[in-house]
């Protein structure tokens, strides 16, 4: 496979988000191996996000969890898997790390409804766990704490998820705990319908989601420049969509929305991932 194949992958990985092409411009001219790593992992997260049956799914992932197995091997195929292992970074990142990340996708297809919120991150975080601990080797080394990347990534994740609200609801899996059902009367029926309780238990949704992004930063642990200037973003979308009357409409608008407060995060996002890779 040719660098050009990875290249479209990581250009399909930039086009989803306007803030990923500003990310970028602040990062190191030379950093090609961060964008291959996240689109690595979108084309992972979004078997989990896309709209496919849980048959079609599954099988994505289990060509991708033996595809992974065999990182930096001859055995490797995808363009993605290929490229990013002729970074020389690639190696501080355990080979038991690479297949662990498909297989807690498929962990999480599988999973039942959360309680709660509480039981909600903690299942985000332990899908979050091997892709943290991975982009955590490779961009700071093997020594760093990812539990601030961890959380974040989860956050993100239950973000995605709450975006399609209704093409999870249609699909039988809730983007929302439990007990917020309860607490707002709201039929799982009724979450791919518009209404007064559905939009109150989003913006509650919301909130709580960007009350975690902000706990983030008292946790240990660096995160990469591009996910920081992301998170950034997020919280802001997601207070927004907290006040709105419609909260996830505002939220995916404000995803593909910029602010000048965007540029100012993205370049304080890569001068502390700089200081934190040169530590």
């Amino acid at each position: 496979m040719s660098s050009a194949a990875a290249a479209s992958f990581v250009q399909q990985w930039r086009a989803t988000r306007p803030l990923r092409d500003l990310a970028l411009r602040f990062l190191p001219a030379d950093e090609s191996g961060l964008p291959l790593l996240l689109a690595l992992e979108a084309e992972l997260f979004g078997i989990l996000h896309a709209n496919a049956a849980p048959q079609v799914a599954g099988a994505k992932l289990a060509w991708w969890t033996e595809e992974l197995a065999g990182f930096g091997t001859p055995a490797a195929r995808h363009p993605l898997s290929l490229a990013l292992a002729t970074d020389a970074r690639a190696v501080r990142v355990a080979v038991t790390l690479w297949p662990q990340a498909a297989v807690s996708v498929l962990h999480a297809l599988e999973a039942p409804a959360s309680a709660d919120f509480a039981a909600q991150l903690q299942a985000a975080e332990a899908l979050a766990e091997p892709f943290a601990r991975i982009e955590c080797a490779f961009v700071f080394g093997v020594q760093a704490d990812c539990a601030r990347t961890r959380r974040v990534l989860a956050v993100q994740h239950l973000g995605s998820e709450l975006l399609q609200t209704p093409q999870r609801a249609a699909q039988g899996r809730l983007p929302l705990p439990m007990q917020s059902l309860a607490r707002h009367a709201l039929a799982r029926a009724r979450l791919d319908q518009a209404g007064a309780a559905r939009a109150a238990a989003l913006a509650e949704q919301c909130a709580v989601l960007a009350a975690a992004l902000h706990g983030a930063a008292d946790l240990p642990g660096p995160v990469n420049g591009l996910r920081a200037a992301e998170a950034a973003h997020d919280r802001r979308a997601l207070l927004r969509a907290a006040r709105a009357a419609e909260p996830l409409q505002t939220l995916l608008a404000q995803r593909q929305g910029l602010t000048p407060a965007a540029a100012f995060a993205c370049w304080r996002a890569a001068r502390a991932q700089r200081r934190h890779a040169g530590a």
